[in-house]
């Protein structure tokens, strides 16, 4: 069976400190008895049959290849029975006889993420906490890597995205001030994000492409890109290749720090700016962009997964009068939390300096300058970042 499951094994039966340790059968449906990595029992939980049978993992029920589902679900009664059951220990894995003389396999693994005694089969292997930070909780030191370690080793890419998973950002040094440098660094995490603004694309106050504030060598205030986006830009990332200037630092602020505060200091603005949906819209000669989501969005979890805020971009809207108070009201009380200097980080870029941030946690802006500088970057969707740091998560040691 083991030798059968091809890369099955690698995503349905990692290493993990929870195990199965026993399996039976009930009138109810299948009942998994589980320890954690310190040895404890926890809550037994029971699965119905129908559900077992339509997660099992063998190739009866699991294409190999793919990873796709062949159970057929809508055939399956809802009357489903069990009438074998064996337990492999060493496998975690439980195989089971079904009435219709059919035979299939359910990995344990399965059985505890969804019930929450182990990480989700959609969650970082292993789960790495995410370091909040602001003024209360200030960054000692940058989080970064050296170009030379993310192009020649895997493990050196891996603590790249890591940083960015943890922080919410990182920076890049030695990396060429050239264009094709910063695309050799971009192809190492995955394909780009195509925009309006390109896949590659070049960052100056001198460019007259598009009708952006970006485009300027004004003052820019914290906030989060492609807010008039269905598919926001999960990352950006922009390499230094030129600066002549006075001021013109970067800056960083961590969005989802300013959402736990308020949700700590006041709940009432933390459920309006989850509930309340907030339009953005971006508008140029033959582009009329529109996407709408709220300024703090949760997974059906209750975890928080994205701040999406640019009142540079905010469409209009309208909502009943009481709303439209209690709107403002929270919406200003997280805008005053992106202005105060005091949350931010501002970080001087120099030529093969390359900075890339979480675009759906970390909102960024910019100091006002004088003078000239050229950057070139580009955007990675969340889901091949997500996709490549689960991959090295799971097969670099």
């Amino acid at each position: 069976m083991k030798d059968q499951l091809n890369k099955i094994d690698n995503f349905y039966t990692p290493q993990s400190a929870t195990k199965l340790v026993s399996a039976s059968i009930s009138r109810e449906g299948l009942v998994a008895e589980f320890v954690n990595g310190l040895g404890n029992k926890l809550e037994p939980k029971p699965y119905s049959w129908r559900w077992v049978r339509d997660h099992c993992i063998d190739p009866q029920s699991l294409d190999q290849g793919t990873t796709q589902r062949k159970v057929n679900t809508f055939d399956l009664a809802p009357d489903l029975i069990c009438t074998g059951l064996a337990f492999a220990q060493p496998e975690q894995l439980v195989h089971l006889s079904w009435d219709d003389g059919t035979s299939s396999s359910i990995s344990a693994y399965v059985l505890a993420a969804v019930v929450g005694y182990t990480p989700g089969l959609h969650e970082l292997i292993p789960q790495i906490p995410q370091v909040i930070w602001d003024k209360d909780s200030p960054l000692l030191e940058l989080p970064r890597v050296e170009f030379e370690d993310v192009i020649q080793s895997d493990k050196g890419l891996l603590q790249w995205l890591e940083n960015i998973h943890v922080y919410g950002f990182s920076l890049v040094d030695g990396l060429p001030a050239t264009e094709q440098g910063t695309t050799q660094l971009a192809l190492r995490l995955g394909k780009v994000q195509e925009t309006i603004f390109g896949g590659m694309w070049p960052l100056s106050s001198e460019l007259t492409d598009h009708g952006d504030s970006a485009y300027s060598n004004s003052y820019l205030e914290p906030h989060t890109d492609g807010t008039y986006y269905h598919d926001a830009p999960g990352l950006q990332m922009f390499n230094c290749l030129d600066i002549d200037c006075e001021g013109g630092q970067s800056i960083q602020l961590d969005g989802f720090a300013i959402a736990q505060r308020i949700k700590r200091e006041d709940p009432e603005a933390y459920q309006t700016l989850s509930d309340i949906i907030v339009p953005g819209h971006y508008l140029e000669d033959d582009v009329h962009l529109h996407a709408e989501r709220p300024t703090i969005r949760m997974d059906a979890s209750g975890k928080l997964v994205q701040v999406s805020f640019n009142n540079y971009d905010r469409a209009p809207m309208l909502l009943a009068a009481d709303m439209q108070e209690r709107f403002y009201h929270a919406y200003s009380l997280f805008h005053s939390h992106v202005i105060d200097q005091d949350n931010w980080l501002r970080i001087e870029m120099k030529p093969g300096t390359t900075l890339i941030f979480d675009n759906w946690r970390n909102m960024h802006g910019r100091v006002a300058y004088r003078g000239s500088r050229y950057f070139y970057g580009c955007y990675h969707s969340k889901a091949v970042f997500e996709s490549k740091l689960r991959v090295l998560q799971a097969s670099v040691k």
